[in-house]
């Protein structure tokens, strides 16, 4: 079933013939970038954003464009590419001078009034629409005759689910945190004869 969150306003405002949507996206890196597909800079306090507070959101032309987010109703990991820049280096600098695999990224998209503010109670809470919420998994930089594209792949919070954490007891595991340690040697064995309960 799909999610209605359009309210009158909003309605109003989509159907009209002069119509402004800006993207805001949040790259927490290090130092957390704020990023806006507006020809303008634009304030807003995220409920996801680290630093409290309205926060600029930068018209900077760094940021190119991100690929269709697809939700469905199936169990499955959301994934988007985020496109940036490589002829300038401000990104590429960006990106080597900080760890940005496992950095959580936020894109919101939001409507504008024809005075570029906020179009008001699109979501009575936050006045914008939470389009991805997830971390980055990868990059690659293209290289073209035309120019060169930082792409940053992005997956949603399913993307590890599967993903075994902490240790295992097995030898091999052992070896890697206590070199030398033959404690997990005959685990295999011993795992057969285990007995639960009350003896």
């Amino acid at each position: 079933m799909p999610r209605d969150i359009l309210n009158d306003t909003l309605r109003t405002k989509l159907q009209g013939t002069n119509l402004y949507v800006a993207d805001l996206i949040e790259l927490q890196l290090t130092t957390t970038q704020y990023l806006t597909t507006a020809e303008f800079d634009l304030q807003f306090d995220s409920a996801t954003a680290p630093d409290s507070g309205n926060n600029t959101y930068l018209a900077q032309g760094q940021f190119l464009s991100y690929s269709d987010i697809k939700e469905t109703s199936d169990l499955r990991v959301a994934t988007v590419n985020l496109e940036f820049t490589a002829v300038d280096l401000t990104t590429v600098a960006l990106l080597m001078n900080n760890d940005f695999i496992d950095k959580r990224v936020v894109i919101y998209s939001v409507v504008l009034d024809a005075d570029h503010t906020w179009t008001t109670n699109i979501i009575p809470t936050t006045n914008a629409y939470m389009l991805f919420d997830g971390r980055i998994s990868g990059y690659g930089i293209n290289q073209t005759h035309g120019g060169a594209v930082i792409e940053l792949q992005a997956a949603s919070q399913f993307a590890d689910f599967e993903k075994v954490k902490g240790r295992r007891t097995n030898s091999e595991s052992q070896q890697i945190h206590f070199p030398g340690d033959r404690g997990f040697e005959y685990a295999p064995q011993v795992i057969k004869d285990l007995k639960w309960g009350d003896m």
